[in-house]
């Protein structure tokens, strides 16, 4: 099969038929879950005619003649607090800021100066809510201010939709963690972070050992996931290589609707359906499978009803020019924060297999098909994974990661900073000149030549040189320059 458009790969996603079951949950237990039936109410509330007020129950009949020049004093009524039963023969309750009398408990008249129509300050039964009648419709998230009302009309337990997500990692290469792999061999990460993703969004997650790279094997596995979840993700085999089964056995026990997207990373992405259920296949590479997950997981249970973690975009400025196909859709790991008042993001290395990438970031950058490049100090939405908040507690560093680098990210750490680095495979001197970031950390004995007419400070960190503008007094410059000095 043809790769596709990522566009078109979202679309298929998002047309894809949601497939749920159900279990019960107490109805304490239920906020953030999604109703699978109607809930009705048990009983009308109020179940008998009640008092709105504090005051007297009286006929309103009773004080048509009162006025203020004609008080009219009442020997027949019952004094009632709110939520207190009217009786039957009265039908009106009046306020008792606006009746005259002696002050006690139970006194035998009242005299008023208005009438009253019938039903003033009083609840009629069912008035809330009549026996029987729907509270909430189906397809309903429940939220916490809705869980007091469904306790208030006798709804103790309600039925809710479920999702489970079966997560299948192949390959023969493939050790558990705190095994410490030989040459050749991988720790099998990926299914402890695409679960620990998934948990987020309120569904359930299924574990599944290891499968090796074996067709009959990986087939048998996703039948058995597929028969006990309504989601299933397969991690690693969805290239073409030699030893790359995901989609023949996909193929096998149902449907490929695309396999390999217009895309970087995640580029071999495919998605199938097998008994009505999708099953989709995510590559192997850590930073490959993040973004196969939140481009495509994430659309999937969103759509399904199912509300991850939050996901705030930014117009960033670019640092320096982000180069892209223009035949692909990019999504570049990066780091952003604001400088000098304004938020300046850094692209990280292009690597899909190393995660450090993905721990150095905290944003990333989508550059769509058809743009070849997006040119330094030019907007870009960053899609950030931290609260945008924390983009103003962020210094932002270019350069080399050293263990200098190291020690002024651990006393940021300490003092309530983040410490975040652009590509470290590259010293790009421009950064300083175009104001892009706090610092850089270069070679102590770096020429510098390249920034002539700035005027630069520098701090030895251990063996490494932090070089900063002198001009430059946001809070983070600040903020470092204090880390600096104390190395």
């Amino acid at each position: 099969m043809q790769k596709i458009p990522f566009n078109e790969a979202l679309c298929a996603v998002q047309n894809l038929t949601p497939v749920y079951a159900a279990r019960t949950v107490r109805t304490a237990d239920a906020a953030g879950c999604i109703l699978a039936e109607p809930v009705y109410a048990k009983y009308s509330v109020p179940p008998a005619p009640v008092s709105a007020m504090d005051g007297f129950a009286v006929k309103a009949a009773d004080t048509i003649d009162a006025s203020a020049e004609n008080p009219l004093t009442l020997t027949v009524f019952d004094r009632v607090n709110t939520g207190n039963v009217v009786r039957d023969e009265f039908d009106a309750v009046i306020m008792v800021e606006d009746v005259e009398f002696d002050g006690s408990d139970a006194p035998a008249e009242i005299t008023i100066r208005a009438p009253i129509k019938a039903g003033r300050n009083v609840r009629k039964a069912g008035e809330d809510i009549a026996e029987g009648r729907m509270v909430l419709p189906a397809g309903t998230r429940i939220r916490p201010f809705d869980i007091g009302a469904l306790a208030g009309y006798g709804i103790t337990e309600v039925l809710v939709r479920s999702v489970s997500v079966g997560i299948i990692p192949t390959g023969s290469e493939l050790i558990a963690p705190g095994e410490v792999p030989n040459p050749g061999q991988v720790v099998e990460s990926n299914s402890i972070m695409t679960a620990a993703y998934l948990r987020q969004f309120g569904v359930d997650v299924v574990c599944y050992s290891p499968v090796p790279d074996n067709r009959v094997l990986i087939r048998g596995a996703i039948e058995k996931a597929v028969a006990e979840n309504e989601i299933v993700l397969l991690s690693a085999g969805s290239s073409m290589g030699s030893k790359d089964f995901t989609a023949s056995a996909i193929a096998d026990l149902g449907e490929i609707l695309f396999h390999g997207v217009f895309m970087k990373p995640a580029k071999p992405t495919m998605l199938g359906v097998v008994n009505g259920k999708p099953v989709i296949g995510m590559p192997g590479f850590p930073l490959a499978a993040q973004t196969a997950e939140r481009m495509f997981v994430r659309e999937l249970l969103e759509r399904w009803g199912f509300s991850g973690p939050a996901q705030e975009t930014v117009a960033a400025e670019a640092g320096e020019m982000i180069s892209s196909d223009a035949d692909i859709d990019e999504f570049r790991f990066a780091s952003a924060a604001e400088v000098g008042g304004r938020v300046v993001v850094l692209p990280q290395v292009r690597s899909a297999s190393m995660q450090m990438n993905g721990i150095r970031a905290n944003c990333y950058i989508h550059i769509p098909r058809g743009t070849a490049k997006a040119p330094a100090g030019s907007l870009v939405p960053a899609v950030l994974n931290v609260p945008k908040a924390e983009l103003s507690r962020t210094i932002l560093l270019g350069g080399a990661y050293t263990e200098g680098a190291e020690a002024l990210a651990v006393r940021a750490a300490a003092a309530g900073w983040t410490v975040r680095f652009g590509d470290i495979t590259a010293v790009n001197l421009q950064y300083l000149r175009d104001n892009a970031c706090h610092g850089i950390i270069l070679p102590a004995d770096a020429d510098l030549t390249e920034l002539a007419g700035i005027e630069l400070e520098r701090y030895p960190v251990g063996d490494s040189l932090l070089v900063m503008r002198r001009d430059l007094h946001d809070a983070q410059a600040e903020a470092l320059r204090t880390f600096a000095g104390g190395a």
